[in-house]
């Protein structure tokens, strides 16, 4: 399942993991994302991943293409998480992405929510 939270006059998303993640779900953060994209020319996003369940097989496909289209989407992006897979993914993929990326603890969600709004230097 995914939540999330966004703030349209920021240009801001958080988007919550906390089990399987299916198309419709998906599709939700994919629209929010694509209607701030058209008052904002790249955003700012917070992942939070409690637990990550199933993924339905046409929502990588979806992610690969949505990535395509939106090569440049982001301005800066805080992971958050406990599970310890995260933070070193996180950081392979990371040259990949023209924005500046993060990872935060669970304990640290706060930081990394002024970090992703361009706030104070998170370290």
């Amino acid at each position: 399942m995914l939540s999330m939270t966004v703030d349209d006059e920021a240009g801001f998303i958080e988007v919550v993991v906390d089990s399987a993640i299916t198309r419709p779900d998906y599709e939700a953060v994919v629209t929010a994302v694509d209607q701030l994209l058209t008052r904002h020319a790249r955003i700012d996003f917070v992942e939070v991943v409690r637990r990550l369940g199933k993924i339905a097989p046409e929502v990588w496909w979806r992610d690969l293409v949505f990535h395509l289209h939106h090569r440049d989407f982001l301005r800066r992006a805080a992971i958050v998480s406990d599970a310890g897979w995260v933070g070193p993914l996180v950081r392979l993929f990371a040259p990949l992405y023209p924005a500046e990326l993060r990872c935060f603890p669970e304990s640290g969600l706060d930081a990394a929510r002024r970090w992703a709004r361009g706030g104070e230097d998170a370290g």
